[in-house]
């Protein structure tokens, strides 16, 4: 997890803001991580690990990973878009949706181009 910034598991929870033994089991792969330590890992390596097997190609996959590379939470992509951060929350876990709020999402990705 700490690729090539020469970091101590120590800086490196740190900067996560977990202990160290966090980030030892991850690096042996001991444990399994809620969404929001996924969030946070992919935040600080900067990219959206390929074992998430998120399909960029489909407006959600696009949403998510741009959230996640971008460092935004749910509350903070849904104010830009102009939606509730549940309704944004449920299009990326792929769940139904107005075409108001698809609307809002594909304009959002327009205007960010």
């Amino acid at each position: 997890m700490r690729l090539d910034r020469e970091l101590t598991q120590h800086q490196v929870a740190k900067e996560l803001g977990v202990n160290r033994n966090f980030v030892y089991e991850c690096e042996l792969n001991h444990r399994t991580n809620s969404i929001y330590a996924l969030f946070n890992i992919s935040k600080f390596l900067g990219y959206v690990p390929k074992t998430l097997n998120i399909d960029e190609t489909t407006l959600q996959g696009k949403l998510f990973a741009h959230r996640i590379r971008n460092g935004h939470t749910y509350q903070s992509i849904a104010q830009k878009i102009g939606l509730d951060k549940s309704t944004v929350g449920r299009f990326e876990q792929g769940k139904k949706s107005s075409i108001e709020s698809k609307q809002k999402i594909e304009k959002y990705f327009i205007v960010t181009s």
